[in-house]
């Protein structure tokens, strides 16, 4: 068997899904196992030695009490299997099925927020991501049933053939066309379907996006005021046109896999079986009429049972294609896990350092190029450039959500690389451009799952104050319980895009222990007294600890004790706002620039 097959790689998936159902509900595993056991010992039963014993009990000539007494016990026994099955199905089967659901998505989730921001980044990985959501759920309890099924059922086709051929060894020429219907035709239309998925996967993520897009109240206005509406139902139009195409290239060997898989599956043994069986008994006299009818009645059970057998087996080629997906995800390590252990730094920070630090995504463009400074404590520093100069990116190496190309970041002469992960970034309170606001309570969306105490509340509204929005938050009908967004309540808040942005600033201010505070354009979406407000009172709130900026208007940064210029990913020039201006240099043009723009609207208005 190689190790690299397809027949390899299906039983290494269905055992490590096996296992990992295990670790989740050993009891669903069980269950499942006895249920399917008891289905085909049932069927066997009926057809082989219930019809054997009674038909040979009319043969022999025994007594009427005698064959009223084994058909009481076969009733009883049916009775006993029937009464276990419907508990399985009605009540052990629901209960057990939402606990395999509970623990498998916490473990996908803990998984998922385990894996450095690159992996969202990176398409490749993300659509592996996706296909290892897409229905995990289903696709386990699928796999333990079907896994279950193929044991039993193979040792029941077993059974089932060794009494067929006892009666007559010629049959064992039928039962072997499901070998190669299963084998070979279902095999290789599994691998067939599993192509056709993966090829389509990336125009059904655009499907999925345009359909997202539609429904969500954040892109409403623009699909009203804008034909843009026009633009992405072509598109979603050309992805199902992809997708038409993708099956349309198939078509031919799907059907005829999928004649193969049924021809000699089902249609050789059953119809062979029957007509073999009755020219001997009717034609050539050398089968008795009871041993025919066992063999039909066999026949028939074992019909039924291939039929559940080979969907299994179906199923399980397939899915395993899906749980590779699951286990590459669930097996991937990441460079730099959030769970990373290692020294607890000093919640007192004395200095940061970048030492030569340069940084490339994985296109290989260079982002960040050599950069080296020093912050010392009480220290604030504004990132100021173009857009694209490494600001943004400068700000997640510090957070260790990316680790440098090459270079080092230093916290009190320690390279961030040696401390616990966790301990590390509850140095930090970040507010960031492009924050989100979840749909949760107003204090959820501040306080951000830190463990509540009795003051919570409290520093919650003080941060909102200093935020700019704690009036607005007061006046809402459920002050800090008000669920923001209407995503799932009709009385949810609706804000606009700049009281939000205080409540993503909010956040930071909440985290009042932090030594360092890092604000990433804080108020690019505030009108000029709004932003001024905010301005100083991140200033103000900042005075005793390292303060990192980034922010678009120079004039609310010129009291800042350093300033850095990126421009290409480099470090421009640095100073102060009157060691720059005296440069005139990049800055100094930039400055007046700026200026100029604000006293001109100043004058219109």
């Amino acid at each position: 068997m190689k190790k690299n097959g397809s027949l390899y790689r299906t039983l290494s998936n269905n055992l490590y899904i096996m296992k990992f159902a295990w670790r989740l509900c050993p009891q669903r595993v069980l269950s499942s196992g006895i249920h399917f056991a008891l289905n085909r010992f049932e069927f066997l039963y009926f057809s082989g030695f219930f019809m054997k014993r009674v038909l040979g009990l009319m043969e022999t000539g025994g007594s009427y009490g005698d064959i009223l007494s084994f058909v009481a016990f076969t009733l009883l026994l049916f009775l006993i299997i029937s009464l276990f099955n419907n508990w399985y199905e009605n009540v052990q089967k629901p209960i057990t099925d939402v606990r395999v659901y509970k623990g498998l998505y916490h473990t996908l989730y803990e998984k998922a927020c385990n894996a450095e921001l690159s992996c969202f980044e990176d398409s490749e990985f993300y659509n592996r991501y996706m296909m290892a959501m897409e229905n995990s759920d289903k696709r386990l309890l699928e796999t333990v049933d079907n896994i279950w099924n193929i044991v039993i059922g193979t040792a029941a086709v077993a059974v089932s053939w060794y009494m067929m051929i006892r009666i007559d060894f010629w049959v064992i020429l039928f039962v072997i066309a499901p070998i190669i219907g299963n084998f070979f035709f279902a095999e290789e239309q599994n691998k067939l379907t599993y192509r056709i998925y993966e090829e389509s996967v990336v125009f059904r993520r655009i499907v999925d996006y345009v359909n997202r897009v539609v429904h969500l109240s954040d892109y409403a206005k623009e699909l009203r005021m804008t034909n843009i509406f026009h633009v992405m139902t072509k598109k979603q139009q050309e992805a199902v046109d992809g997708m038409n195409r993708t099956m349309d290239k198939y078509a031919a060997k799907n059907i005829l896999y999928g004649w193969g898989y049924l021809y000699f599956t089902f249609t050789v043994i059953f119809e062979g079986v029957i007509f073999y069986g009755a020219y001997r008994t009717m034609v050539s006299k050398t089968m008795q009429l009871s041993d025919f009818t066992i063999l039909t009645t066999l026949m028939t059970a074992v019909s039924w049972i291939l039929i559940s057998y080979t969907k299994a087996i179906i199923a399980s080629f397939q899915n395993s294609l899906f749980i590779q997906n699951m286990r590459e995800f669930m097996e991937y390590c990441p460079s730099v896990p959030e769970n990373t252990d290692g020294l607890i730094p000093d919640p007192h920070i004395h200095e940061i350092t970048f030492h030569n630090v340069s940084f490339s995504y994985k296109t290989g463009k260079p982002v960040l190029k050599n950069i080296s400074f020093t912050l010392k404590e009480k220290e604030t520093c504004a990132l100021v450039g173009y857009n694209g100069a490494g600001k943004t990116t400068l700000i997640k190496l510090l957070l260790r959500l990316y680790d440098p190309t090459e270079g080092e970041i230093l916290v009190n002469g320690t390279d961030i690389r040696r401390y616990n992960l966790k301990a590390y970034r509850a140095l930090f309170s970040t507010a960031f451009q492009d924050g989100r606001i979840f749909a949760r309570s107003v204090r959820d969306n501040v306080w951000m799952g830190k463990e509540q105490g009795p003051d919570s509340d409290e520093i919650i509204r003080q941060a909102l104050k200093l935020a700019g929005i704690k009036d607005t938050i007061e006046k809402l009908p459920h002050g800090l319980d008000t669920v923001l967004t209407r995503e799932f309540s009709e009385e949810g808040a609706v804000l606009s895009g700049g009281q939000y942005q205080k409540i993503i600033a909010a956040r930071a201010f909440a985290c009042s222990l932090a030594p360092v505070r890092i604000f990433d354009e804080p108020s690019s979406a505030l009108d000029p007294i709004a932003e001024h407000g905010l301005m100083e009172s991140i200033k103000r709130a900042g005075e005793d600890k390292i303060l990192l900026l980034i922010s678009h208007r120079l004039s609310s940064i010129q009291d800042v004790q350093k300033i850095l210029l990126l421009k290409n990913g480099r470090i421009a020039e640095q100073g102060t706002h009157g060691e720059l201006m005296a440069q005139n240099g990049e800055y100094a043009s930039f400055y007046r620039m700026q200026a100029e723009k604000y006293r001109r609207e100043a004058l219109y208005r």
